[in-house]
Parts: C-alpha cells; structure tokens; sequence
C-alpha cells in the first residue's frame, strides 16, 4: 500500500469514528425492557466458567479419554447448556477440555449474560452450545433481517427489539392461561414444553417491577404440540389469547455480535438524526427509523441517506464543535 493510500484510509476511519460520535448513541432504554443481570452480577462466573486453570489433570475422562480431541470437541458442541455446565464440574480433566474449546471460550467472554439468563429461565436444558455460538457469530434478525441485538431465549435465535414485541414467531404466553384453554394437564404441558420462569424485575425503565416468578411458554412452541382428533386447534387456542409485550421481552436478553473475522464485538447502534425527524413530524416511518439498530458498518451506510443526521454531523463542524442533541438520545432513551 502506498503511503498516500495508507493516510487517505487513516483519514476515513478518523472521519468514521467523529461521525459516529456525534451522529449515533446506545439505546439505553432497550437494556431496561429485557433481561438484565445487575452490574458486577456474574464477575465471578466470568473468571471461572469454561476456562481452563492450565493445570495438569491428575484424573482422566474414562473411554471418552481415548477419542481424538477434534471428535471430543465436536461432541461438547452438541451438548445442551446445562450439560456442558454439568461436565465442566466432573473433574479437572473435564474442565481443561472444555476451557480449550474456541466456541467455548467466545461464549464465556461474549455471551455471559445470555448463559445467565437461559440458566436463571430454566432454558439451560433446552438450548444447545453450537446453537447459542451461532447466535454470537450472527448479525442480523433471522426475522426481518436488520441488525439483531438481541436473543430470543427459547429459540436461542438473533433477533431486533422490535421482532421481539411484534413477531409472532416470538410469542409469549402465560403457562396457566394455556393450561386453562387447553384444558391439559400441567404435567403433561410442561413435559412437551419448554417452560419459562420468569426473573423478577421491572422490564421498562418507568413500569412497575414484576416481584414473583411467572411460568411462560413460546407461542411457537404451543403451536407443536400432538392433538386427538376431538381437541381445539392450537391456533384457535393461541387466538383467545392476550398478546404481552412484557412478557415478550421476559424471554429475551441482549447479546452482542461477535465478527469471527475481525474480532470486533458489538451491541448496535442508533441515529440521533431518525430521533430529529420524528420530533419533526411523528409517524409511523418515522418512529420505525428511530427504532433500528444498526452495526457500524451499516450505520455509515445509513448516515449518507439521514438527511437529519448530515446536518447534525455538518454543525458539528468535522466534530470540532459541540452540538445540540434531543434530550431522548441524550439520555439513550430512558
């Protein structure tokens, strides 16, 4: 590379990064909506959770011991959560296996959160590792195809907030009122179903706190179980049912993307300049805009079609200058 070429580039990416700073801002507020482990909640478990101590193992790990590591590996992928977890407390040997697996250690630096969350719902025994790992190294909603900041937890799929308060794909129902219209048993329902406890706290920034656990289901997973030819279709039984964005947003959590090629991470981000046009003229559209989150990448392929956030980026003057923002990104939404 010649070294005009080199500072030319140096010159962009300096530009880059003013214009993210001025232009975009972190949605606080969807933080507060879904499932949150308090600050500092699991520093403990970050320091010991599949990691390897590098010691020597002084017991071995039976047959499986004789199986080639790529083959060991491959299994321990295929393990659900609450299985690896299980495993990694066998022995020392166990340990030491699972902490030099790279899939492994990508969730225990990146995904703590969303393994806290599924061990706290009771989903541990229902989510796989290779699935959870997926999640990590996916960018955009497999529903609408932007950028998904999110995990729905009983699918352990990449979602966007706004997938989550309105896709039907991610419905959530209350076990009991399912168990009332379906006239079955809870034995029997929680045998075919994931069931979700909930985890107490306030899922908004300005809602009441929900103090007791509740037991939920995926609306997806409703739809699948065996009928007699005489039962209610499970849609029919689904229809009678109140649609709860809280309880939506029970069943998910926030998780970065992890670009396995880059190594970057990210949460997404916002525009500054979507809130300006809807302060401007409310709308439909314009609220929809205000609601995405982008990658960086996607967002400076956004920036150059917001007409709203050139001009906040042109009064900053190349980010020279101090600009006045709306109070709402200010405050990250809150």
């Amino acid at each position: 590379m010649l070294p005009h070429e080199l500072d030319q580039k140096s010159c962009e990416s300096l530009e880059s990064e003013a214009i993210l700073r001025i232009t975009s801002y972190h949605r606080r507020d969807f933080d507060a909506k879904v499932v949150t482990a308090e600050p500092g909640q699991h520093d403990h478990a970050r320091s010991s959770l599949f990691k390897s101590f590098g010691e020597s193992a002084s017991s071995g790990l039976g047959r499986l011991q004789r199986l080639p590591f790529e083959l060991l590996s491959s299994i321990c992928l295929l393990l659900d959560l609450q299985s690896a977890l299980n495993f990694s407390q066998a022995s020392r040997s166990a340990r030491e296996t699972i902490g030099s697996i790279p899939q492994y250690h990508r969730l225990r630096e990146h995904s703590l959160e969303c393994i806290w969350a599924l061990s706290r719902t009771g989903l541990s025994h229902h989510t796989s590792i290779s699935d959870l790992h997926a999640a990590l190294l996916t960018e955009l909603c497999v529903i609408c195809g932007s950028f998904g900041g999110f995990l729905f937890l009983p699918s352990a799929t990449r979602c966007c907030f706004a997938c989550i308060e309105s896709a039907p794909d991610f419905r959530i129902i209350s076990f009991h009122s399912l168990q009332k219209e379906s006239r079955r048993l809870a034995t029997w329902l929680k045998r075919s179903h994931p069931v979700i406890h909930s985890i107490p706290r306030s899922y908004s920034s300005n809602e009441k706190e929900y103090t007791s656990r509740r037991k939920l289901v995926s609306g997806h997973h409703a739809l699948q179980f065996p009928r007699a030819d005489h039962d209610e279709d499970p849609r029919a039984i689904l229809g009678k049912l109140p649609d709860s964005p809280v309880l939506r947003c029970m069943a998910a959590c926030r998780l970065p993307y992890f670009n396995l090629a880059t190594g970057d991470l990210q949460l997404g981000i916002s525009c500054k300049g979507c809130q300006i046009a809807m302060e401007a003229n409310f709308s439909d559209a314009n609220f929809s805009r205000r609601e995405r989150l982008y990658s960086r990448d996607g967002f400076m392929r956004h920036f150059w079609d917001c007409v709203e956030a050139k001009e906040l980026w042109a009064s900053s003057e190349g980010g020279m200058v101090a600009v006045t923002e709306p109070e709402w990104t200010r405050r990250g939404g809150l």
